[in-house]
């Protein structure tokens, strides 16, 4: 049986490299980001804490491809050095995708390993900016698609997810590590598109989640709970005009809290986009409602509204608005989580020069806030009760290598 397996594996070797040398390409890339930041209150708290520091930004990108088989590697950083060194912050992210083609179906899987200061993703999610905070999160997701006609397709996706916090020292004004709890989530999602013509899609799907919630660490006295998560969307996507497409999709969705004696919860989602695309101007605009999971210790309802538009002055000179709006609240397992509401407010503009191919320098400024509701018994409204704000102005400069490739 041992003979019978080693050759069965050397035929399966052979074949994908008989594979290989058909026709392949390989291409390697590159990007360095570098810049300086001043923000006058990098933790979005009643007591300003300003901070001035220098960024840096290297990534690095490997693919290879055949007619039926592609690869990818990824690698980046993100270094920042502050005046204030409890804000100092080293970023790594490493990547990998495969994908494979065989007839009428595909066979991909996506991972991503980050490691990275808590408070550069916590903006977007509970708005506790801790320094000192560390936090390591890992993703894979495998997916299968089936073309079942001309107009048909299936598609079948599971995915994991986990997030860990880490923290050294207590936070502004007495916020620590405890308040961010590890998660992770295992979910499935089953979808089908038809395409009735050129302009015209389809699309219906059904997903279901799984979702653990312990303590950050040692010091942490929460316990373990979970959250389920089931529902579906039914939508389309219609192509206007050369220019113009809207997607829009919506369903609903149902939480389930095992021993919160709460019962299930029901609520919309939806995802409404519009996008336009000129010969000198891009603009886009998203209005969307979901839920994921949160390092309160719960799911999140968000709601939001995203808007982006760029218009290039000449073939050097470009100009950039963003702006996003996004009201979260807890969809929890007790009444102090339901307590934590959110909004959040993020709005940017850019000036951007590209002097050289290769080369580009931009000026821009941000303006965040944020205002938790003054109801509810968690330590989080207490201490986070109000509107925060801050202003940033940065300067980059960004070098991007558009790499070398081989092909046989």
């Amino acid at each position: 049986m041992q003979c019978h397996g080693r050759v069965l594996f050397a035929n399966l070797v052979w074949i994908m490299l008989g594979q290989v040398t058909v026709a392949a390409e390989l291409k390697v890339a590159g990007n360095v980001d570098q810049g300086v930041e001043y923000d006058d209150n990098i933790s979005l708290r009643s007591e300003p804490a300003s901070a001035f520091g220098y960024l840096l930004r290297p990534s690095f990108r490997l693919d290879w491809k055949t007619a039926s088989m592609a690869a990818g590697i990824s690698a980046g950083g993100d270094i920042r050095r502050y005046d204030d060194e409890r804000w100092n912050c080293d970023n790594v992210t490493l990547g990998l995708n495969l994908r494979y083609v065989r007839k009428r179906n595909a066979f991909s899987v996506t991972g991503s390993y980050g490691q990275s200061c808590s408070y550069s993703q916590q903006v977007s999610d509970t708005g506790i900016l801790l320094p000192s905070n560390q936090s390591d999160s890992k993703t894979l997701s495998p997916n299968w698609s089936w073309q079942m006609t001309r107009r048909d397709s299936l598609s079948l996706s599971p995915n994991y997810s986990q997030t860990a916090f880490t923290s050294t020292v207590a936070g502004p004004n007495g916020v620590s590590g405890i308040n961010l709890r590890d998660n992770q989530s295992f979910g499935v999602n089953l979808s089908e598109e038809h395409q009735w013509n050129r302009h015209l899609a389809s699309t219906s799907s059904m997903f279901f989640s799984h979702s653990i919630f312990s303590g950050s660490n040692s010091v942490s006295s929460a316990g373990t709970s979970s959250q389920n998560v089931f529902g579906f969307q039914v939508g389309g996507q219609y192509v206007l005009s050369h220019n113009w497409t809207i997607n829009a999709n919506g369903g609903g969705r149902w939480v389930q809290s095992p021993g919160s004696g709460s019962g299930l919860n029901f609520g919309e989602t939806f995802n409404v986009a519009v996008d336009y695309k000129g010969r000198r101007d891009n603009f886009s605009l998203n209005l969307s409602r979901s839920v994921s999971p949160s390092a309160f210790g719960q799911i999140q309802d968000v709601k939001s509204l995203a808007m982006r538009y760029e218009y290039e002055l000449n073939r050097k000179l470009s100009f950039g608005v963003n702006g996003r709006y996004s009201e979260s609240q807890a969809v929890g397992q007790s009444i102090t989580q339901l307590g934590q509401k959110r909004n959040y407010y993020d709005a940017s503009a850019e000036l951007a020069w590209k002097f050289a191919r290769e080369w580009r320098l931009s000026a821009s400024y941000r303006y965040r806030m944020q205002e938790y509701a003054s109801t509810g018994a968690g330590q989080t409204n207490s201490l986070l009760a109000g509107a925060r704000d801050s202003n940033a102005i940065m300067f980059h400069l960004n070098y991007n290598w558009d790499g070398w490739r081989t092909s046989r």
